[in-house]
Parts: C-alpha cells; sequence; structure tokens
C-alpha cells in the first residue's frame, strides 16, 4: 500500500512538473511572439508569468531583458541584467545583453569588455554573429576602425550571408579610406537585400571618393527614388535635379 502511495505520489509530482513546464514554454513562446508584433508591454507581462511558475529560469530573465530593452527603459533592463547575472554569472547571453546596455548608454568601453567576456563563454554561432556585430559596432563609435573591421570580417566568415556585416563593413572601409573594398561590401549588400536605399547611398559616397561619378549619381538616384531623402539631396548637390 504504501508503495502504490508512494508511486501515486510521485506520478503526480511528474505530471505537475509537465505541466509548469508547458505553461512556461506557452509563456515564453508567447512573449516570443509578442516581441515580433512589437507588443512590448504585453511580452514582458508574459516573461513575467513565466518567471512566477518558474523563478530563475533563463529563457523568461533573458525575455524580460529584451522586453525592456526594446520599451528603451535601461534601467530596469539593467536591474534584470543583475538579478540574471547573479543566478548565472556566466552565461554568454546575460553578459551580451549588459554589454547592450552599456552601449546604449554611452559606456563603449565598458560595452566591449562584456562583449568579450561574452566570447569567452564559446556561445553558439548565432549568439556569436550578435555579439561580434555589437563589439564591431562599439569600436565604431569610439574610432577603433581596425578592431571593428576584424570584428565584422568574422562575422563574415561565421555567416557568409549577414547582410548587416557587408553593410557596416563597408563604412568602416570608408572611414579606413578602403574605398575600393567599400564599394564591394556595398555591392554584396546590395546583392543581399535590394529593398533598402542605404548601401546604394553609402556605395554612391564611395564611388564618388573614386571619382566614378556617373556610377555615383545612379546609386543615389536609386537610394532617392527608395524614399531616403539625403540621397535626394546629393543627386541635386552632385548630379543635378534630373
Amino acid at each position: 500500500m504504501f508503495k502504490y502511495c508512494l508511486t501515486l505520489i510521485i506520478a503526480a509530482t511528474i505530471s505537475l512538473f509537465a505541466v509548469a513546464q508547458s505553461n512556461i514554454s506557452d509563456l515564453i513562446a508567447n512573449g516570443n511572439q509578442k516581441i515580433k508584433e512589437k507588443d512590448f508591454k504585453g511580452a514582458l507581462a508574459e516573461f513575467k508569468n513565466a518567471l512566477n511558475v518558474s523563478p530563475n529560469d533563463s529563457l523568461a530573465l533573458n525575455g524580460i531583458i529584451r522586453a525592456n530593452t526594446l520599451l528603451e527603459d535601461y534601467k530596469e533592463a539593467q536591474r534584470w541584467i543583475a538579478i540574471a547575472l547573479e543566478a548565472y554569472p556566466n552565461n554568454p547571453d546575460f553578459l551580451f545583453r549588459r554589454g547592450i546596455i552599456q552601449n546604449l548608454n554611452g559606456y563603449h568601453d565598458k560595452a566591449i569588455e562584456d562583449f568579450e567576456s561574452a566570447l569567452g563563454q564559446n556561445p553558439n554561432t548565432s549568439l556569436k554573429v550578435q555579439i561580434l556585430l555589437n563589439k564591431a559596432s562599439a569600436h565604431f563609435k569610439i574610432e577603433q576602425f581596425a578592431e571593428s573591421l576584424a570584428d565584422y570580417n568574422k562575422v563574415v566568415e561565421l555567416d557568409p550571408r549577414n547582410f548587416n556585416a557587408y553593410n557596416f563593413r563597408g563604412l568602416v572601409n570608408f572611414r579606413l579610406g578602403y574605398y575600393i573594398d567599400a564599394v564591394t561590401d556595398y555591392t554584396t549588400a546590395i546583392d543581399l537585400d535590394p529593398t533598402s536605399p542605404l548601401p546604394y547611398y553609402n556605395r554612391g559616397m564611395s564611388l564618388l571618393k573614386l571619382n566614378e561619378n556617373q556610377k555615383a549619381c545612379a546609386d543615389f538616384r536609386k537610394a532617392c527614388q527608395m524614399g531616403y531623402m539625403t540621397s535626394c539631396k546629393m543627386v541635386v548637390a552632385e548630379c543635378g535635379a534630373r
């Protein structure tokens, strides 16, 4: 009889755990969906409900941090990052999130330190790409262009079809005076996403530096037609109003 009761208790416990896990998964999935829909407050509520079911759940914590960051409540995001890192001090995702907040607050050197710490925890390839993109951005903002270029090069090695890597590496190459390389990067970015006006405009600026005015004007006109008003001004300034 005792064994029978014990079996029932264990079965009930397992059943309750399975239900709880299912509820958490549903809440987190709902939160992620609301983020995609740009309902950040709704996402925050879903992630908090998940955390109420399972305190210290890493996915729920990550969701809360993301939602607060997207709501531009950086102080609250920092508070949750501190909580998350107390529970998971070597979690690369949380170190990455702290780096993002540091970057947004203008503390680029500290952001780079966090990004490097996150990379040191052997994150998966997808997260590594995101860390490197943000690290490259931090280097760029403090005019460490060689370091920024090195980070974008690593992204391209890991993800050869990453639009942002080519688009922003083009900007770094432009600032370094490598105009031919910049044109090549912007051309690849255009191939990956021909609907974005920015690479057309940026390639036009690089072509101007190479005295390829006719090609530059073609890019400026294209970006202007796509609604990028800064490019329209370049059409007037460099190409005439035609």
